[in-house]
């Protein structure tokens, strides 16, 4: 990979590592966590805040994978490196982990690419949400530019 891209590709997943941390902190680590299993359990709803970060009706389908992807980069190489390709894991997990910037990327550009390239052309008026969203947005927008710099090794 060519040095500017792997300095792209390195500050990029530390903005998204910043904005995944920052966003399960503001929401709350165990409500992201219940994103991710299951937003819609009656016997524990979540918060109405958390709700707000994922739009008007809360987290649906793609929100949940995004979340995920929130918490595999951040216990991954570019965050905590917890979680780290390994001969014992299974292959699934190792393919998760390695490709993770460009499975992010494609959820961000395919899902949420209104609000990522609002952040990406500096169009974004921060001050209208909450924390917790614009921590999400910066975490997609900085995971499709790191997938993208992924792809495009020579």
């Amino acid at each position: 990979m060519a040095t500017w891209q792997a300095q792209v590709k390195q500050i990029a997943m530390a903005l998204a590592v910043i904005g995944g941390l920052w966003m399960a902190l503001s929401i709350g680590v165990g409500e992201a966590v219940q994103v991710v299993v299951d937003p819609n359990d009656a016997s524990n709803p979540l918060d109405p805040e958390t709700v707000a970060v994922f739009g008007a009706t809360g987290p649906d389908f793609i929100d949940r994978i995004a979340v995920a992807g929130v918490f595999v980069t951040i216990l991954g190489a570019a965050g905590l490196g917890l979680l780290t390709t390994s001969t014992n894991n299974p292959p699934f997990l190792n393919t998760v982990v390695r490709f993770a910037p460009v499975i992010i990327g494609l959820i961000a550009f395919t899902a949420f690419s209104d609000s990522v390239f609002e952040l990406i052309q500096g169009d974004r008026a921060w001050d209208t949400y909450s924390d917790g969203a614009n921590a999400y947005i910066l975490f997609l927008a900085s995971s499709m530019v790191a997938g993208l710099v992924s792809l495009l090794r020579r």
